[in-house]
């Protein structure tokens, strides 16, 4: 895609947006297909981590409690990002957790997401698992800190990269855009290779 936009993942003490918090953010903004800046925070939920969150993203309660809260994060993290477009692999995730820490500061973000996933279980339909460490591994990526923020964001970039590269040849575009990527992650799975012919 020819505009700037940010790749965003969230680290949390649970899946549920509405009881649980952001520990950790990362993102990277992207222009012309490279990382033009980065955005890396921890954040104190004012909630214990657990031991499962603790084993999964390597995050202890330790290392968030002198880290700023919530309320001073996100308008940081807001200001980073602006009004730019936002992917993030799984997004409905990273976008609930985003609309729901923004609203409790009166934030009310009008950024649109775009997610990786969907796409990826579209372009790569052969693949039993589209999690972030099993496409890294089958594009030939390395991710050194996976399920931390900022090294998700990273690995995200160039999956995401890869995606739009076979999307154009597939496609035969030599641009695809946010519009053009959004369509195509809604078409049922059996329909793309047609839809790419329309």
């Amino acid at each position: 895609m020819d505009i700037t936009y940010n790749i965003l993942d969230f680290e949390t003490t649970g899946f549920s947006a509405d009881y649980d918090r952001v520990i950790e953010v990362g993102v990277v903004k992207i222009k012309n297909y490279k990382i033009i800046d980065t955005f890396q925070e921890f954040v104190n939920p004012g909630m214990r981590i657990t031991g499962a969150i603790t084993s999964l993203t390597g995050i202890t309660n330790n290392m968030v409690k002198d880290a700023d809260r919530s309320s001073r994060v996100m308008p940081r993290l807001k200001s980073f990002v602006g009004d730019e477009l936002i992917v993030a692999h799984n997004a409905s995730f990273d976008s609930r957790f985003y609309k729901a820490e923004m609203s409790r500061v009166e934030i009310y973000p009008k950024n649109e997401f775009l997610c990786s996933l969907l796409l990826a279980r579209r372009m790569y339909q052969d693949l039993d698992s589209h999690k972030l460490g099993v496409l890294c591994n089958y594009l030939g990526f390395t991710n050194k800190a996976s399920h931390r923020a900022l090294g998700d964001a990273e690995a995200t970039h160039k999956v995401f990269n890869a995606i739009c590269e076979r999307i154009k040849i597939s496609s035969g575009r030599n641009q695809v855009d946010y519009k053009y990527l959004t369509k195509l992650s809604k078409v049922p799975k059996k329909k793309v290779a047609s839809w790419f012919r329309v």
